[in-house]
């Protein structure tokens, strides 16, 4: 068997490229292949709805007591930003409260079970805003545009403050 030097499509035959003889590349007439038919489809039952997103209790915790007879929860209802206290087997909303611990506690809506987590005081406000004594941000007032911002050459007790 003699190998071909050069070009290795030069040992492939022309009468074993009939798509080529088909559709000539240069050819004016030239058409892209056929698309391939689907096969239609199988009529199948209709999707399942999809399942609701079943909503989160409507409450925010702000502090937790823990003795050792009792337990309260003092949350926030998300709904009107009212102060709400519950004790532990007490329920909200259709939510029932089922463990207080020191940062968190667990309410249970049927068979659904949330924890709820108090959140650490340096992330309650978000960064660059001032806060209030509870940890809660604060605007700022509403600004003058009359009066320009003029920084002061000097304190406003008159003392020199060495800057």
């Amino acid at each position: 068997m003699t190998v071909p030097r050069g070009n290795p499509l030069w040992s492939v035959p022309l009468s074993a490229l009939t798509a080529t003889q088909e559709r000539p590349i240069f050819s004016a007439m030239r058409r892209p292949p056929r698309r391939a038919v689907a096969a239609s489809p199988v009529e199948d039952s209709p999707a399942p709805p999809p399942k609701p997103v079943e909503a989160l209790p409507p409450l925010l915790l702000v502090g937790a007591v823990v003795g050792e007879g009792d337990a309260i929860a003092i949350l926030v209802n998300r709904t009107d930003q009212k102060v709400v206290r519950l004790r532990q087997g007490e329920s909200l909303g259709g939510w029932s409260l089922t463990s207080v611990q020191q940062r968190e506690v667990t309410l249970k809506q049927g068979e659904r079970s949330e924890v709820l987590a108090l959140q650490r005081p340096d992330a309650a406000a978000p960064a660059g805003l001032p806060a209030d004594a509870g940890g809660r941000p604060t605007m700022p007032g509403p600004i003058d545009p009359s009066s320009p911002f003029a920084p002061r050459s000097t304190p406003k007790n008159g003392e020199s403050d060495g800057l």
